[in-house]
């Protein structure tokens, strides 16, 4: 059973497309826990699990970290609260980040590249 400290069930509920907690990995969990615990701010998420078909149907690959519950996408609109979150995940250990104006990617995927961070 996945458990998550910060996050429940219905914030999954909410995302786009809607999920479950227990469609995530527990290690990614542990680490967005930490996230929000040292950031000391309140993270929103946006997205987290999606099937593949849906992430075909949006036009994309249906191979991203979304799809293997490795990644979530934390609401994000001011500067601020933006640098924090990034400073903070890295200071947690993700590598892999992507930074957009309305929110922020991060995700545990290790078949993908490393040590990356990237701008939508």
């Amino acid at each position: 059973m996945i458990k998550a400290k910060y996050f429940k069930e219905a914030e999954f509920q909410r995302c786009s497309p809607s999920c479950s907690l227990q469609d995530m990995d527990q290690e990614l969990m542990d680490k967005i826990d930490e996230l929000r615990e040292k950031a000391g701010i309140p993270l929103v998420l946006n997205s987290a699990y999606r099937s593949k078909t849906w992430d075909l149907d949006k036009g994309r690959t249906g191979d991203s970290a979304h799809t293997r519950g490795l990644a979530v996408d934390i609401r994000c609109s001011s500067s601020a609260n933006r640098l924090k979150i990034v400073q903070v995940a890295i200071k947690v250990g993700f590598c892999r980040i992507g930074v957009a104006n309305s929110f922020i990617h991060v995700d545990i995927d290790k078949s993908l590249p490393q040590n990356v961070l990237w701008t939508y």
